[in-house]
């Protein structure tokens, strides 16, 4: 995984100076940070890894010349902005999260965010018409997947949802003088984060269903069985993965999503490799589903043998 251990030692330096700059946040905001940021944090164990994020602006290094001390600090600014809208996703989804702390923990992460790309880009930048675009397609994103079915109808708001990481693309490439380059490299970034949302889906399901999130995997379940507008249950969502192989469809739209970004003219090849672990990914879980109902079919005992070995 040389998109991940190529830069693990500049990512120990950003997490160690994001954890840097919530500790100086007031009391208890600093604690609260702290543990928060530890929830995403790469190098701790039972983190959830959001490695495009922090990897991003170090897959863009070489291909916009950014300095190693910029690159650095535009990761942190990732960092920053992403666990300010984690805040507010989980304000959304989850009554126990304290509002009285999440909220002004919230901003402060914001304020942290712009200290850095202030300096970057002046008033009259059209980095601020990007950053006011992804904000709004964000919102736009999140307040209405609820109601439309965006894996089926519109897809490119499936990645709407993570559009502000878009954010250090765009500055790269405005910093670099390639703003040319800028609506390529979107859709570029759009057909990653949607097989990356695929893959989330596929491990929230149970989860999602429970809660009533939208899942992209569920929105596929509910077109197969016929249940259009209808409550979706578990044995039907399980029906689609074990019985008819529909995972392997699901995992047949991330493998066109790779076929299309080797189609790009504009490569960055670290965030090629990121998208292709993915698709293998699906790709595998599909595929051991798909064995092991080739074993239960071939008869009890032979799949019992298969799972134990052979005694005698």
């Amino acid at each position: 995984m040389d998109w991940l251990h190529a830069y693990e030692d500049e990512l120990r330096l950003v997490f160690e100076e994001s954890r840097k700059v919530i500790s100086a946040f007031p009391e208890p905001l600093n604690a609260y940070g702290q543990s928060y940021l530890d929830q995403f944090n790469v190098f701790k164990l039972d983190s959830h890894k959001n490695y495009i994020c922090y990897l991003l602006p170090f897959w863009l290094q070489d291909r916009c010349s950014l300095s190693p001390a910029l690159t650095r600090s535009m990761s942190a600014g990732n960092v920053f902005f992403m666990l300010y809208f984690f805040l507010q996703d989980d304000l959304m989804d989850s009554r126990e999260t304290p509002a009285d702390q999440a909220l002004p923990l919230a901003n402060l992460l914001y304020v942290e965010f712009l200290s850095i790309y202030l300096p970057l880009f002046p008033a009259d930048s059209p980095f601020w018409s990007y950053f006011n675009r992804y904000i709004t397609e964000w919102a736009d994103s999140v307040s209405g997947e609820a109601g439309r079915d965006y894996f089926l109808n519109d897809r490119i708001r499936i990645s709407h949802k993570a559009s502000p990481l878009k954010l250090s693309l765009t500055a790269a490439l405005l910093l670099s003088g390639q703003s040319p380059l800028i609506a390529g490299a979107e859709e570029m970034l759009h057909t990653v984060l949607l097989t990356l949302q695929m893959l989330d889906d596929y491990e929230d399901w149970e989860e999602d269903l429970k809660d009533g999130n939208y899942n992209c995997l569920l929105s596929l379940a509910r077109t197969y069985a016929g249940a259009a507008g209808e409550p979706l249950t578990e044995a039907a969502v399980k029906d689609f993965i074990y019985i008819t192989g529909g995972l392997a469809a699901y995992a047949a739209t991330a493998e066109a999503n790779h076929l299309m970004l080797e189609d790009f003219p504009w490569q960055l090849p670290r965030l090629l490799s990121f998208h292709l672990v993915l698709v293998k990914n699906l790709q595998q879980i599909a595929a051991a589903i798909e064995a092991e109902k080739q074993l239960l079919q071939a008869g009890g005992l032979d799949y019992w043998l298969s799972r134990h070995g052979n005694l005698s």
